[in-house]
């Protein structure tokens, strides 16, 4: 008597079978297949490992791509934090117009630990169709792979990374320039300049348009960077400008609103009264500026189509458009306060 055999049929086909079909290894191709942020491949590698895993028939591949087209119907916001009144702003913004097309919000801050970690375990587990990304603290490197990954679901707002498709930004030079021009127009010759981290996006572009602004206006250009954008680097920036007696400036631009806040303070440390000795401006406004002493003189921004532009952009990719570059039309315009006079 011979012992009855199994029915035998074709094989399932495994991740192995389209790991050596591809050329690649085997937990790539499992990552690339869960959606997992750690299966890091260029866009080619993504697309063949895809297709061969359709085309072989290997069922969790099905699986995979239903996980990727389910809608949470929730977006993610990632912050550095709410030091500046910008992020409050645009946190509001987005927050209400995501509500107005009836998305939730899940908002993370850099408080919360590591800014990429964030941002992967948020479109990992599925909890967001896309992240818009307000920080300039993760590196340009780790952007380009998270886009690489998932290009479309992840927005960068206020900052352009090379590779990165998808963005919208302000018109920040334009708004250094403007500040500049005002100075200029009311007889300043030496103007400085507090600027963030010189190799940040934002940065760039306000830097250029001082520059260029100053250019135009024949004046004298006195900037300085730090690593910074808060008030402390606002106060130590102002600070160095300051130091120089014979060479200091008799108006000061920063390049962000906590910084000029805290050129305020370092003008009053260091005796010099504003506007009559030193002119402030700073880029971006809020209610505060306002109640400070003397009050603070401020270009402000279109923040709040900022957040609406963003959603409207995560909203098109999620359903399919393609990822692309948004520059916010609307002008900068200057909020004349106390803090700047003519020069004397």
């Amino acid at each position: 008597m011979t012992a009855d055999r199994k029915p035998t049929g074709p094989r399932r086909p495994t991740l192995a079978d389209v790991a050596a079909a591809v050329g690649v290894h085997t937990s790539l191709v499992s990552r690339v297949l869960r959606d997992d942020p750690r299966g890091f491949a260029s866009a080619e590698t993504r697309s063949r490992i895809l297709e061969t895993a359709e085309a072989l028939g290997y069922t969790a591949n099905v699986a995979a791509r239903g996980l990727r087209n389910a809608r949470t119907t929730t977006l993610g916001l990632l912050l550095p934090g709410f030091t500046s009144p910008m992020y409050t702003a645009l946190a509001k913004s987005v927050e209400e117009h995501a509500a107005a097309r009836s998305y939730g919000l899940v908002l993370g801050t850099h408080a919360a630990g590591d800014p990429h970690e964030t941002i992967t375990n948020m479109l990992m587990q599925g909890r967001v169709d896309a992240m818009l990304v307000a920080s300039g603290r993760i590196e340009d490197k780790a952007l380009r792979r998270l886009a690489e990954w998932a290009p479309h679901r992840v927005v960068l707002l206020n900052r352009q990374v090379r590779a990165v498709k998808a963005s919208v930004v302000l018109r920040d030079g334009d708004a250094a320039a403007l500040a500049v021009q005002r100075l200029a127009d009311l007889g300043h010759r030496r103007i400085g300049g507090v600027f963030g981290p010189p190799s940040l996006d934002t940065m760039v572009r306000r830097r250029h348009g001082y520059r260029e602004a100053i250019r135009r206006a024949g004046a004298e250009a006195l900037a300085v960077s730090l690593e910074g954008r808060d008030y402390a680097a606002g106060f130590s920036g102002a600070q160095r400008l300051l130091a120089a007696e014979a060479s200091r400036p008799t108006a000061i631009f920063a390049a962000t609103f906590p910084m000029g806040v805290g050129a305020l303070a370092a003008a009053r440390a260091m005796g010099l009264a504003v506007p009559e000795q030193l002119s402030i401006i700073a880029l971006h406004d809020d209610d505060l500026a306002g109640f400070l002493t003397p009050a603070l003189t401020t270009v402000a921004l279109p923040v709040k189509e900022l957040g609406i532009q963003a959603v409207e952009l995560a909203l098109d990719m999620a359903a399919g458009g393609e990822p692309r570059r948004v520059v916010v039309p609307q002008s900068p315009h200057l909020i004349e306060r106390a803090s700047t006079a003519a020069v004397r």
